[in-house]
């Protein structure tokens, strides 16, 4: 079971797709055969076999549970990916803010709280693209860690020498929620739909895939192409849940522009800042 779960996990998608299509479809032909086999011992008639609606219920009923499960699976999965996706939105506007509100402070403390917000975007940017590479995953996290650490210092400082400054609130504020931000989006890249819950989608397809090859042995094999089609497809369906699952190897991930967005912003903003008071008489 163990192995089955880092399989799940780890192994790419162009791989669990082929794999689950090939398993459903084995499920299939053992139904298939099997059935036809138990058929000609008895000398059934494949007439007989197709009179027995209670089969066809049973069926019916097993394919649209495996569809109600896949559904269910598919929304674990897209909410995830959603929650990631809002993150990135929250902290590139995070950021924004918080720049904007350190340009409330006197110099020197302006300017060092921009270099390090700025250095704190960038390390961000580092973990974003380190996608599955876990050292440089725990690398930029130490790094951002760092960072937080200097601008909490900084801005503690400024805040001291100036207690009564009606903005320290909303700064304070703003800052820590960049904070909270970056490590609830850790946290969201470490959740995924429980791989029970995946393992036990795929023993009930094959189950459900077995029952189906039963069913076609009584139609004389009638329909058979567009079942192994629609076993596919289900596969498919496993590895798009699989896709979205996965935030930093899946092909379906959270896009940075936004965040790259509001990081160019602001080092355009603090050029343009550092060249007016370079020019300032």
């Amino acid at each position: 079971m163990a192995e089955m779960s880092a399989w799940f996990n780890h192994a790419p998608l162009l791989v669990i797709w082929p794999t689950l299509a090939l398993g459903f479809l084995a499920a299939l032909a053992v139904g298939f055969v099997g059935k036809w086999f138990i058929m000609r011992r008895r000398k059934t008639a494949p007439e007989a076999e197709m009179g027995d609606e209670a089969a066809g219920f049973i069926l019916s009923s097993a394919l649209a549970l495996l569809g109600l499960l896949i559904a269910f699976t598919f929304s674990m999965a897209a909410e995830r990916f959603e929650a990631r996706r809002h993150l990135m939105m929250e902290q590139a506007n995070a950021i924004g803010t918080t720049y904007l509100r350190f340009q409330l402070f006197d110099e020197p403390d302006r300017t060092r709280l921009s270099d390090l917000l700025i250095a704190y975007a960038e390390a961000r940017q580092t973990f974003f693209g380190a996608r599955a590479d876990s050292t440089r995953i725990e690398r930029a996290d130490a790094h951002t860690g760092d960072v937080e650490t200097q601008m909490w210092n900084v801005l503690s400082a400024a805040i001291r020498a100036h207690p009564a400054a009606t903005s320290n609130p909303s700064i304070l504020q703003t800052t820590n929620d960049m904070f909270d931000l970056a490590a609830s989006d850790r946290v969201a890249r470490e959740v995924h739909v429980p791989v029970t819950i995946i393992r036990a989608l795929t023993i009930y397809a094959l189950i459900a895939a077995l029952l189906l090859g039963q069913n076609l042995a009584s139609l004389r094999d009638r329909h058979l192409i567009g079942a192994g089609a629609l076993l596919v497809l289900v596969a498919l369906a496993m590895a798009l849940i699989l896709d979205l699952d996965r935030p930093a190897t899946g092909s379906i991930t959270v896009s940075t522009v936004a965040f790259d967005r509001a990081t160019g912003a602001i080092k355009t903003m603090e050029t343009a800042h550092i060249h007016a008071a370079s020019t300032r008489p």
